[in-house]
């Protein structure tokens, strides 16, 4: 695996220098290294990128959420533009292996949930939004997918109404 893997795609090198220790360790190579807590912080590397990650998705999701929960309050500018920088620092660090370990759906649900438990805004009862919505990780990992593009496919999954 080219070393270079390490800027293009943080989690996959991770895993790949932990399993290349864990060799080294089976061929008995003696040193004072602690061994373990190396192998985890190498783990760790890819783990923490992959939590960020995450976590900037949630947040453009939360905020979508709002913004068309709240449509009309003074916030949602404010929320759409949180939704953008939300998204583009996800797709910053977003990288190809991490892929198969983002599960849109599941961060939507989660920012449904946080955004349920807010009591109406501005005294204004939220408007309906849809509980399920066709999101693929790699959708979002795209840099062309951004805040409008977040909101339009939600907008398309909202009841009539």
């Amino acid at each position: 695996m080219p070393d270079d893997l390490c800027r293009s795609d943080i989690l996959g090198w991770s895993k790949a220098q932990a399993d290349r220790l864990r060799r080294l360790r089976r061929g008995g190579l003696v040193n004072d290294l602690d061994w373990e807590h190396v192998i985890e912080g190498v783990e760790d590397v890819g783990g923490s990128q992959l939590s960020a990650v995450r976590s900037h998705l949630g947040l453009a999701m939360l905020h979508a959420s709002k913004a068309l929960a709240w449509p009309d309050h003074p916030a949602a500018e404010h929320w759409q533009q949180e939704i953008a920088t939300s998204l583009s620092n996800a797709q910053t660090g977003f990288q190809p292996g991490m892929q198969e370990h983002v599960y849109p759906n599941d961060l939507y649900a989660r920012a449904l949930k946080q955004s349920g438990k807010l009591p109406p805004l501005g005294g204004v009862p939220p408007r309906p939004v849809p509980r399920t919505v066709a999101f693929t990780a790699a959708g979002l990992r795209d840099e062309e997918f951004g805040a409008v593009d977040l909101l339009d496919r939600i907008r398309a999954a909202m009841p009539p109404g």
